[in-house]
């Protein structure tokens, strides 16, 4: 209904297109994933070119957290929707291991650029527990209720990630 609704169609339309629930959850799982996929060798490419800094950083997070906000329906219910449809694991895996890839790498970068100061295994860490948080947002922003509109709530979101790596600003290697 959702989904009908937001496309401005009817259920039935939807449906025509689609034989079931599974189908249209497993054709949105596998768009949230392209997206994804192409923000994130987006971030790469940017990084690439210009440099990592951590603005760009603060960027791509708050893009990465508005997408989980589009697809908090598949965050929302994940346990079950791999129960029921095994293939969309593959999904969330591939999202995760991506996610945490690149941002380990943007990590090294700002490292090698002097930005930030951390051992190999600490921004490992880091990128792990950032990946987490990008998905847990996609619940949480949903969870805390209208607290200001959507896109507040996802710079606050985008905030609270960054303060990850911010942490390593200077002072040393944790």
């Amino acid at each position: 209904m959702d989904i009908a609704s937001a496309l401005g169609i009817s259920p039935g339309h939807l449906y025509y297109h689609f034989k079931g629930r599974a189908e249209i959850v497993a054709a949105l799982a596998q768009a949230y994933r392209a997206e994804i996929d192409m923000v994130l060798d987006a971030l790469t490419d940017t990084v690439r070119a210009d440099g990592a800094s951590l603005e760009t950083l603060w960027t791509y997070i708050h893009i990465l957290i508005e997408e989980a906000w589009d697809a908090r329906f598949l965050y929302r219910e994940a346990a079950a929707l791999v129960m029921r449809s095994p293939e969309l694991a593959g999904v969330f895996r591939h999202v995760a291991t991506r996610q945490r890839t690149t941002l380990a790498a943007v990590l090294t970068e700002l490292r090698q650029a002097g930005a930030i100061a951390a051992s190999p295994e600490v921004l490992d860490g880091v990128s792990r527990l950032m990946t987490t948080g990008i998905g847990f947002h996609a619940i949480e922003l949903e969870l805390e209720g209208d607290t200001g509109p959507p896109r507040e709530r996802i710079a606050r979101a985008a905030a609270q990630v960054m303060l990850l790596p911010a942490a390593l600003i200077g002072g040393g290697r944790p």
